[in-house]
């Protein structure tokens, strides 16, 4: 019997589509993202019915900021394989990064309805619910995925995230450093438990978990704004005012920054620096407060009640500051 030739062609073409997509996946571990994207497209020129190489397509550009169209990759595969979980997952997480939690959490959920036992799932869905507010949901889903996951770090730090809002400050601080001892360079990690410490007042120990951060990624702006935050407590306001007018440089929207910057110039006798800083910070959160109050106003007539008032909530925050 003589072969078919456009059989032996297809099946080599789908060889040859699975190679390019197991060479994506190598270049996306090792962070060449716009590599891997040029080998998951040429996997799926080759077959485009290989659901993984959109999900290993849409997982590159969300690494390079399209989330838009990581999101349209994912319903991609999902078209071919609705049982793709991680078609799921990839797509609840740019949903999340473009705040569209409610849709993530639908995303989660059908992760987890074909497979109950998905720690990524879980997670995820932890963290949308956590951003819509419901922080002891949060908590239950991390839980989940952590009795599957046992050293799941994303999932030891959300839950720790979960923990503070609820001002639970103890519980969080343990689960970051439950954290840290099983990766001692999770940035993350650092960041968050230096915040933890120093709402229980704890500076100096909050200053070498930020100190520890800026090893990790010395021009985090983030960081360097609480680091200088807490130096200005402690009354290290030269100390201070360096960490902040770094933090500034890199992110001059901080009005938070501009404020504590002002109150540790002002402090040390710097009058002039300190009136320019609060300028800066009144001219931001009047901007703020306008653009909080129509985003309320917006919400409200729509009927998003819950987040009308999470809106205004903020307004009265900047208000407070």
């Amino acid at each position: 019997m003589v072969p078919d030739p456009e059989i032996h062609t297809s099946q080599v073409q789908i060889k040859n589509a699975r190679d390019c997509y197991l060479k994506g996946i190598g270049l996306g571990r090792a962070g060449l993202h716009e590599e891997a994207l040029v080998a998951f497209s040429e996997a799926l020129t080759l077959d485009p019915r290989l659901a993984l190489a959109w999900v290993g397509k849409g997982f590159a550009l969300g690494k390079l900021g399209k989330y838009e169209e990581e999101i349209v990759s994912c319903d991609q595969a999902i078209e071919i394989d609705p049982k793709c979980i991680d078609a799921w997952n990839t797509k609840a997480f740019a949903l999340g990064v473009l705040g569209r939690f409610k849709e993530k959490v639908k995303c989660c959920e059908q992760a987890l309805r074909l497979d109950p036992e998905n720690a990524v799932a879980w997670n995820n869905l932890g963290v949308a619910l956590g951003k819509l507010g419901q922080f002891e949901e949060e908590i239950r889903c991390c839980d989940k995925a952590l009795s599957i996951r046992k050293r799941y770090i994303s999932a030891l730090v959300n839950k720790g995230y979960a923990l503070g809002r609820l001002k639970r400050y103890d519980e969080e601080i343990a689960c970051y450093d439950r954290a840290l001892k099983i990766y001692p360079y999770y940035f993350s990690a650092h960041l968050q438990m230096g915040v933890a410490l120093a709402k229980v007042r704890r500076h100096n120990k909050a200053i070498e978990m930020f100190d520890s951060a800026l090893l990790i990624e010395p021009e985090h702006a983030k960081v360097l704004f609480h680091k200088g935050f807490s130096l200005s407590v402690l009354g290290r306001h030269k100390e201070a005012i360096a960490c902040l007018e770094q933090s500034l440089a890199i992110d001059t929207s901080n009005a938070e920054a501009w404020v504590v910057l002002s109150n540790s110039c002002f402090m040390i006798g710097r009058l002039d620096e300190s009136a320019r800083a609060f300028d800066q910070a009144y001219y931001i959160d009047v901007h703020e407060v306008r653009s909080g109050i129509v985003k309320g106003m917006k919400l409200l007539k729509s009927g998003k009640f819950n987040d009308a008032i999470r809106s205004f909530s903020e307004v009265l925050g900047i208000i407070l500051r």
